[in-house]
């Protein structure tokens, strides 16, 4: 059933925003929409691995055009001649990373390493990982999935820098009840909570060697199938990785499963496209959030195969 979910939604996704010309090819940000940029590209990236791990055929050729008019120098600019944020070259590398172990290609392991190379560069000097270059803001998103990025990669001071990254995180945006808040700028602390925060922290930490199991249970004890349903898909896939990549897969399941069920039930419409029945959405454009669903139904399936997804 899910494997099954999984390719359609996919095949919807490709349908309606894939497009290739004699020059060049290009995603969608959505039928009809303009080209995608760098973040929804890196969860269709992610979910064109789990497209391929279900033997399926993901055209990548396709992805990598559409990825290449977003090179800038080192890393990936949001947009063409746009902003590089450190979170997005990080996503696209754990992407990378997922894509190397679904084609056994080590160009993607390379195209990996460099990102985790240019993510270190956002290190600032009072601690974390800013959010874009020119930013004063240091987020949680840039910070653990950097971290989570450097120590997947291997690179050689990984532990050192995730480390560091990951202790200034505890300090200054870990909340008491275990969850952490979303970044500092200028001084003020925002503490709201999002799934992917928790997702990325919580394969950083386990990467690390840390404990991981008090993030574990304040994210399943915070976000039960009602409170996932107003977060973006997006945010919930990068939690729900992280969650099935650990121990205790049996009790995410028990506890999610009812949002997938919602998602088939309430969300999904004929298009085949899931943005109905009032399910959180990151913004207008939705290529985003149904990348992000495929990669939901591919990693549950995943489960009832029995094949284990890494968090990458």
């Amino acid at each position: 059933m899910w494997a099954e979910l999984a390719l359609a939604a996919w095949a919807s996704l490709a349908r309606d925003t894939f497009r290739s010309g004699w020059r060049s090819a290009k995603v969608l940000d959505g039928p009809k929409g303009r080209p995608a940029a760098a973040w929804p590209l890196a969860h269709v990236l992610w979910a064109a691995a789990e497209v391929r791990v279900l033997d399926g055929d993901p055209s990548l050729d396709i992805l990598t055009d559409a990825l290449r008019p977003l090179r800038s120098g080192d890393g990936y600019a949001a947009t063409r001649r746009g902003t590089r944020y450190f979170d997005d070259n990080a996503w696209l590398g754990l992407a990378f990373l997922r894509l190397a172990a679904a084609t056994a290609d080590p160009a993607w392991q390379q195209a990996a390493r460099g990102l985790a190379g240019f993510v270190a560069l956002g290190e600032d000097p009072a601690g974390g990982v800013r959010w874009a270059e020119g930013s004063t803001s240091r987020n949680t998103c840039s910070t653990a999935s950097s971290a989570w990025l450097v120590l997947d990669t291997g690179t050689r001071d990984a532990p050192a820098m995730a480390s560091r990254w990951m202790d200034w995180l505890d300090r200054t945006l870990r909340r008491p009840d275990g969850l952490y808040g979303d970044r500092v700028d200028g001084g003020v602390v925002h503490d709201e909570a999002w799934t992917y925060n928790q997702g990325a922290a919580l394969a950083a930490t386990r990467s690390l060697g840390r404990p991981t199991a008090t993030l574990r249970s304040a994210i399943l004890a915070h976000w039960a199938a009602q409170g996932l349903w107003r977060e973006p898909p997006a945010f919930v896939a990068i939690a729900y990785r992280a969650l099935l990549a650990g121990p205790g897969a049996d009790e995410v399941i028990d506890r999610w499963d009812p949002y997938l069920h919602r998602l088939v039930d309430e969300a999904r419409e004929p298009t085949g496209w899931f943005r109905g029945g009032g399910v959180g959405r990151y913004d207008e454009r939705p290529t985003l959030d149904q990348a992000a669903v495929v990669q939901l139904f591919a990693l549950r399936s995943g489960v009832t195969s029995g094949v284990r997804r890494s968090p990458a």
